[in-house]
């Protein structure tokens, strides 16, 4: 049936873009009834040279006409028109002839403030769905291994629970949370050193929501904030949001340069830097001794807080644990973790750790923006993390992930010595790397997709505008042989990118 959609002409030079025109052909012929309910699209690697298109514009095409309800996908068999469609409409708005507006949800336009889609925001989103579709090698996603995680041990506490209490799943729960999670979550923070009481954990729904809220209490407009750059996407993305300025701090062998945020502090008053203290996410790096007394006293004497996220501290592969930087300065420090990846990210259970009139606002933030985070996911986490469970998950994670580094490690060392440099994580999900010759980065991420696999570009993760072309590598979803394949495809699309000579733009934020 592939026949049926190359009958379109496409402007390639035209002012709508060409992931539109084939989303309005397609939709146009499921409309006309040529596609018709139930029949299968071509894969998008076939569409993509039908079209003579990427294949990263092809997985986008489907994916809107997912969004406006024409298609629906099946891992694993494919994309299929769906049995009830939209109804087309006409350019008054009545059912008829399928027009390039569609004017019964249109007018929504309107109504809502513009907000073009970031480079950032396309990066990560690709990120997040490439390992739920598609056969590439998902080298962008820090999602854990499903293997890893305790999912049947979880069936079976959740049933129980559900036997012994069915009013734990609908009953609403105290806003700081289920009582003895948080019991639990400050016992394990007395040994971790990111809290000392109940009464200072604050349960969110995942550590994103719990960083969100951080920022959303702290920063509003003109407000200055300093972010380790490289760094996570979404910490990003809250900053960001609040209006405030967002100020790079860069990132070495020995973590964030604390000796760089001294100089911001001569010229700008801040009110919050955001960091990762242990296994930073994506270089891995720790922060030095020296520097992170060097940041504790800065916090006190100059009087701004201090944002730890500690979500891949637990995941240490190198040396002994590491006391959370909340220990040393409780009052300036806000922490936040959660369980995605140990225990689980379905169950989207997090957690801040503040003291003082700053937890009473994240309370109220908390309140206004879901009242609690669901009951059940917090009854299970309660019931999970008592006794040594999480431990014994954690030892025998743990050595399966730091053999997927290695593989990466090793990879990286046959198809990139002369390329690139890297770090070597202390733990975590990542490894991050930067090419020694910047090249196109948007140009790299459509070849490597077009080979077979896919990374988070650097750009993507990065608070100013990229001098250097970056990866952020990401292996612990992936088996040891199928990161060697990875990297292989990756070198492939490197080689052909330079082939055709496409000078150094990075392709990255502005």
């Amino acid at each position: 049936m592939s026949h049926k959609l190359k009958v379109l002409d496409i402007d390639r030079d035209g002012e709508i873009s060409i992931t539109q025109q084939l989303v309005t052909h397609i939709a146009s012929l499921i409309d006309a009834a040529e596609l018709a309910p139930g029949e299968r699209l071509p894969a998008t690697r076939a569409l993509a040279a039908d079209a003579g298109i990427n294949h990263l514009t092809a997985v986008r095409v489907y994916r809107r006409l997912a969004e406006l309800g024409y298609v629906t996908a099946a891992v694993g068999r494919g994309t299929f028109v769906r049995q009830r469609v939209p109804l087309p409409v006409d350019g008054a708005g009545t059912p008829g002839t399928a027009s390039s507006g569609r004017d019964d949800d249109d007018w929504q336009l309107g109504m809502l403030a513009v907000r073009s889609a970031s480079y950032a925001d396309e990066m990560l989103r690709d990120s997040l769905h490439a390992p739920l579709a598609g056969d590439a090698i998902a080298l962008g996603s820090g999602y854990p291994d499903p293997q890893l995680c305790p999912s049947e041990e979880l069936g079976a506490l959740a049933a129980a629970i559900g036997r012994e209490n069915p009013r734990a799943i609908t009953d609403y729960l105290q806003v700081e949370g289920q009582p003895q999670l948080r019991e639990r979550l400050a016992e394990l923070g007395r040994d971790a050193g990111y809290a000392t009481s109940a009464d200072e954990i604050l349960v969110t729904t995942g550590a994103r929501q719990a960083i969100d809220l951080v920022a959303r209490a702290i920063l509003g407009p003109g407000d200055v904030a300093v972010v380790e750059s490289p760094t996570f996407a979404g910490a990003l993305a809250s900053l960001q949001a609040t209006g405030a300025r967002v100020l790079p701090l860069p990132i070495d062998a020995d973590g964030p340069d604390v000796d760089a945020l001294e100089r911001i502090l001569a010229r700008h008053e801040i009110k919050l830097v955001v960091l990762q203290e242990a296994c930073q996410n994506p270089t891995g790096a720790d922060l030095s001794a020296a520097r992170r007394a060097q940041l504790v006293e800065l916090a006190r004497t100059r009087g701004f807080f201090v944002l730890d996220d500690g979500v891949y501290a637990t995941l240490r592969f190198d040396g002994p644990p590491r006391r959370r930087l909340r220990a040393d300065a409780p009052a300036h420090v806000i922490y936040v973790d959660s369980l995605s990846k140990t225990i689980g990210g379905g169950l989207r259970v997090g957690w801040i750790a503040a003291s003082g009139p700053i937890f009473g606002r994240l309370v109220q933030l908390k309140i206004d923006s879901d009242i609690h985070t669901a009951a059940l996911p917090q009854y299970l986490a309660a019931h999970y993390l008592r006794g040594d469970r999480h431990e014994q998950l954690l030892a025998h994670a743990l050595p399966v992930y730091r053999r997927r580094r290695d593989a990466l490690l090793d990879a990286l060392d046959r198809h990139f010595a002369r390329d690139a440099t890297w770090n070597v994580p202390t733990g975590g999900h990542h490894v991050w790397v930067t090419l020694r010759e910047p090249v196109d980065e948007r140009a790299l991420y459509v070849e490597a997709v077009r080979a077979g696999a896919t990374f988070l570009p650097g750009g993507a993760v990065m608070a100013e505008k990229a001098t250097r072309t970056s990866m952020r590598l990401s292996f612990g979803l992936v088996e040891p042989q199928l990161l060697e394949e990875g990297v292989r495809r990756l070198a492939v699309a490197l080689r052909e990118v330079r082939r055709r000579g496409r000078p150094g733009s990075t392709g990255a934020l502005s």
